[in-house]
């Protein structure tokens, strides 16, 4: 999709230089053809390509090259390297799409972040001539040619003969040069941020770490952060002469990154601004530094858990899917959550860099010994949090401490240990999300800690972190009572330890966990039992489920569903309930300092303990044969009914969520109505295939190969459009109750085209991206595995269906909401009692779900020779 990532390809070797002129000339016909629709679609704001003022053109040809190089680079190491593609990996694809979000957020107030010469071509071709496109294109390119050098350069073993290659082992200079180059582009892309006022750096700062973690984690371990290796060297990992070598080269690449980005920073909006490495104003050292301390561990620890482990029995594969995931997770939990306290920077090696940019700025304010003196100060504070991760560690996974290849002993406290760190850093992170964190991503960042967590601590505790999934657990049968009291026990703890660390660093009088104004106890009692109950649902049918998660061939994708609940829940129902989920988190932060009384976490714990007993009914629900013996398991089919049941509690969490967003006027629509749709799919595809939109269910039954038949088509359609209404009249009851909502309005005709646009428009952008959604499906969801990846799992089927209602949302939400989804635009329908424009919008979609099936014909054509050769076969 980038004829820069095709050269780079050529070059190694990868792909025929035949090929890569075929590719080239699809690549930039298609780019041309994409600026032509956009033009015309947004015909009153032409399209520009140039470097944004106050940047000039040089600065805007250093950030294309630096981040066409990462694309390029990630790339290769992710679909190329035959260490990395020797057993299939899921994460290829995550990785190059995160390229674009560090770049993006860092590079588009430069140069509007194309990255790709059919980008640059297609938005720059104006009548007969071009403009700055060419110059893109030409430092892209250079970009591409880099990557492969420094892809010889890393990776030597690509060009060895088969015996050569499996005895191959990097040097010590290879893995130097590899902790420079990722530390070098993480820390730059820290100081880009800051030099561009960047409000999503702890998310860009992150997924930079995440690409490179998943592109050098078999060279060189990928730590790229000293107190990260501290703490590998502390768990014995890698030997102390090594891990010195790699903290002075981490140091040297941090200096150098922060110089280049000096040069942004001196030359942007923030150039008279204050850079420093410094505690928030307001807060004091010790608390800035306690932070600092306290998520460093956690990163640390993390790293530890999901990328020095050895892999647990039921995963098949070599490489797990979600190592670089857990990792940049924390960095977007821990930035959001302290920003504002300390800078949320969790390393010696960005601390360093920061002060480089801030030594060197203009807008400086503090002396310069202060300055050192801070800096020194939060370097020493993050290595002590590495070294206190490779003890915990020692504590929470004595298997691996001790080289065992047993499972932990159920009579050892290691599982009670994992579950009181997990929950207490859960709950912290909560506290701190509500009290100092940055509001617009305080949902993210608390799922995201929730995500690591789960993966740092399911294979030894099963990662519940949370009593009403115990409960639920329990009550599914898959967990003995005795042990489910030892963890509420131990989960209510730290949750009180946490809240009270939470009121230690930030005293507060008034109680955390009541109903937002102007919304009762009962709508609060709503949303918890609503999204409590789809938590541990989403649990059950992920971690819990023997279809789902087997024995020997274990999905990898667990904790990604689980935590992403909370995104789902904490944009569209925080408003209301604050969105606590846990009665760990209730109970904690229920807690009313002045009188130290818990009314109203008692009462939040019992809605989400009822939330959690629906959970594990509607669980044996879609799922009988986790009741049945055996013989019966392995032959089993569900039934059209338990299909039904499976699209339906599908749908009407997607329209919930979407409708509940709308209502609360939330800016993030589309990225928690992602989150629920990617829950769900993962949880019940393996039931109905997930489809929870009849505009998908018409691309399956279109597609053929026997998916879903026509029968089922209808049901499920007929399904999801009752669920769809169902969701939108339980959230008009939201809608009465906000008295933002002028009533007047409430037959106002929906589904109408933004303003500047017509109907046209609208249905066309619908179209389109109801088509994406589709096709994606399609691709992800229903076709053969690759004959590389030895698991039948496919990790990423849900996340790719989930980014593209991302995508759509966010792209065209402005020109006709975005709803992709003949059971969306009925629910909201309803919950406006207006049909409005929903049959014309129905229509579209439905078009776009049926050019989905045909192009899927197109594209994927051995997926039919493969049928038709079933059918051959048949006997007679």
């Amino acid at each position: 999709l980038n004829p820069a990532i095709s050269l780079a390809l050529g070059l190694i070797g990868d792909l025929p230089w035949s090929d890569v002129l075929n590719y080239w000339s699809a690549q930039l016909l298609g780019g041309l053809a994409a600026a032509g629709c956009v033009t015309a679609l947004h015909s009153q704001q032409p399209l520009e390509l140039g470097p944004v003022a106050p940047f000039a053109g040089c600065h805007a040809a250093c950030v294309e090259m630096l981040y066409t190089f990462m694309l390029c680079f990630v790339a290769l190491n992710c679909m190329s390297s035959r260490r990395i593609i020797a057993d299939g990996n899921g994460f290829y694809a995550l990785a190059i799409g995160f390229v674009m979000v560090a770049g993006g957020y860092a590079a588009s107030p430069v140069s509007l972040a194309a990255f790709n010469p059919a980008i640059a071509i297609g938005l720059d071709i104006k009548r007969f001539g071009f403009g700055w496109g060419i110059w893109y294109v030409l430092f892209e390119v250079m970009g591409a040619f880099l990557a492969v050098t420094f892809f010889g350069i890393l990776r030597p073993e690509e060009g060895l003969t088969p015996d050569d290659f499996a005895s191959y082992k990097p040097t010590t200079n290879t893995k130097c040069m590899s902790e420079f180059l990722g530390t070098f582009l993480v820390v730059f892309t820290i100081g880009l941020n800051l030099s561009v006022n960047s409000p999503a750096m702890a998310l860009s700062a992150a997924a930079a770490l995440m690409c490179m973690t998943y592109s050098l984690g078999s060279v060189s371990g990928a730590h790229f952060n000293p107190a990260v290796s501290l703490a590998v060297m502390v768990r014995g990992k890698i030997n102390p002469s090594e891990g010195r070598r790699y903290i002075v080269v981490q140091l040297v690449a941090a200096v150098a990154g922060g110089l280049l980005a000096a040069v942004f920073h001196a030359a942007g909006p923030a150039a008279d601004g204050a850079v420093a490495v410094a505690p928030g104003k307001g807060y004091s050292f010790a608390a800035a530094g306690f932070l600092e301390f306290f998520y460093t561990f956690v990163l640390a620890y993390v790293f530890l858990a999901v990328s020095t482990t050895k892999p647990p029995q039921s995963q098949v594969m070599r490489q797990n899917f979600y190592f670089a995931l857990c990792i940049g997770f924390c960095v977007i939990a821990g930035g959001f959550a302290i920003r504002s306290v300390s800078g949320g920077l969790l390393s010696p090696a960005v601390s360093t860099g920061v002060s480089m940019i801030g030594s060197l700025s203009l807008g400086a304010t503090a002396p310069p010994g202060v300055s050192i003196a801070y800096t020194f100060g939060f370097c020493l504070v993050q290595l002590a949090g590495g070294l206190c991760a490779g003890v915990a560690f020692r504590w929470t996974h004595p298997a691996e401490v001790s080289g065992s290849s047993d499972a932990v002993d159920a009579n050892n406290w290691a599982h009670l240990v994992c579950e009181f760190l997990g929950t207490y850093i859960l709950v912290f992170t909560v506290g701190c999300c509500l009290l100092v964190g940055d509001t617009a991503w305080a949902c993210t960042s608390i799922a995201c800690i929730l995500v690591a967590m789960v993966y740092a601590t399911g294979h030894v505790s099963g990662g519940h972190l949370n009593p009403a999934v115990t409960f639920a657990v329990a009550l599914a049968g898959n967990m003995r009572w005795t042990d489910a009291f030892k963890y509420w026990f131990i989960q209510f703890l730290a949750g009180l330890v946490a809240a009270g660390t939470d009121h230690v660093l930030f005293p507060y009088r008034e109680k955390l966990l009541v109903p937002v104004e102007p919304f009762s106890a009962g709508h609060a009692m709503l949303v918890e039992v609503i999204y409590t109950f789809m938590l541990c649902f989403v649990f059950l049918n992920c971690a819990v489920s023997k279809r789902n998660n087997p024995l020997h061939d274990g999905n990898q994708f667990f904790g990604l569903a689980i935590g992403f609940v909370l995104v789902a829940a904490g944009y569209a129902g925080g408003s209301i309930s604050k969105a606590a989920l846990n009665p760990a988190v209730a109970f904690g932060l229920g807690l009313n300092i002045k009188n130290f009384a818990l009314p109203q976490g008692i009462l939040w714990s019992l809605w989400e303990m009822l939330g959690a007993t629906f959970a594990a009914a509607l669980y044996f629900v879609v799922r009988p044969d986790e009741k049945a013996t055996s013989l019966s398991f392995s032959t089993y089919v569900p039934m059209l009914g338990t299909k039904i049941a499976s699209e339906f509690i599908g749908t009407f969490m997607v329209v919930f969520t979407l409708n509940l967003s709308v209502v609360l006027k939330t800016p993030a629509v589309a990225w928690s109505s992602a989150a629920a749709l990617m829950c769900m799919t993962y949880s019940l595809r393996g039931v109905s295939g997930g489809h929870f939109n009849p505009a998908v269910t018409l691309a399956v039954v279109t597609s053929g190969r026997g998916k879903c038949s026509q029968r089922d088509g209808c049901a499920y359609a007929a399904t999801q459009l009752i669920a769809g209404g169902i969701a939108g009249l339980l959230c008009a009851i939201f809608r009465a109750a906000d008295p933002s909502v002028d009533k007047t309005s409430k037959f106002v005709p929906t589904h109408s085209a933004g303003e500047g646009y017509t109907l046209l428009a609208a249905g066309c952008a619908e179209m389109t991206f109801t088509f994406v959604l589709a096709y994606t499906l399609l691709a992800v969801a229903t076709t053969a595995l690759p004959e590389t990846q030895r698991s039948k799992q496919n990790s990423h089927f849900a996340l790719s269906i989930g980014s593209c209602l991302t995508a759509g949302g966010y792209a065209i939400g402005a020109v006709s909401g975005a709803e992709l989804n003949p059971a969306v635009s009925l629910g909201l329908s309803v919950q406006a009692f207006s049909l409005g424009a929903l049959v014309p919008y129905a229509l579209w979609q439905l078009t776009g779900g049926v050019l989905a099936g045909a192009i899927f014909r197109l594209t994927h054509p051995a997926e039919f020779l493969e049928v038709a050769d079933k059918q051959e076969q048949k006997p007679s």
